[in-house]
């Protein structure tokens, strides 16, 4: 596997649909993304780059770069995905993304602001599908 398709597995296992959203979740730019995508082993990004892509596709440089998996991330999991691993939802890989710069306290304050969405949802009399609707 080259460092592209690579990026692509994890993109897709993290749920992250588009360039776009890899980054704003990994702070890369855009057309970074799109270079690594399209010229394969023609480019080498920065290692700063490379850096900032496993943080946020939950992986690490080695694996994305040569595919060993020979450290593990901060949360303790492998760097690839799992056989059995179930796909998030590319916004919960963004808010999960974003939640992790706050401190604590506004962490616990998204929460809170979630919750009250999550409630109303299950309400009764509350608008059916309302969670897909914008």
């Amino acid at each position: 596997m080259t460092l592209a398709q690579r990026l692509r597995a994890r993109m897709l296992w993290r749920g992250i649909k588009s360039q776009n959203q890899l980054a704003r979740i990994s702070g890369v730019p855009q057309s970074s993304i799109h270079r690594i995508l399209t010229r394969s082993d023609a480019y080498s990004p920065a290692r700063s780059t490379l850096q900032r892509l496993a943080q946020a596709l939950d992986t690490t440089v080695p694996w994305l770069t040569d595919g060993v998996d020979t450290h593990l991330p901060a949360t303790g999991m492998p760097a690839g995905p799992p056989a059995d691993a179930t796909v998030p939802d590319g916004y919960a890989a963004e808010l999960y993304s974003l939640m992790n710069k706050m401190p604590a306290d506004a962490r616990k304050k998204v929460v809170a602001v979630v919750r009250l969405i999550a409630n109303g949802l299950e309400q009764p009399g509350a608008p059916k599908n309302a969670a897909h609707q914008h």
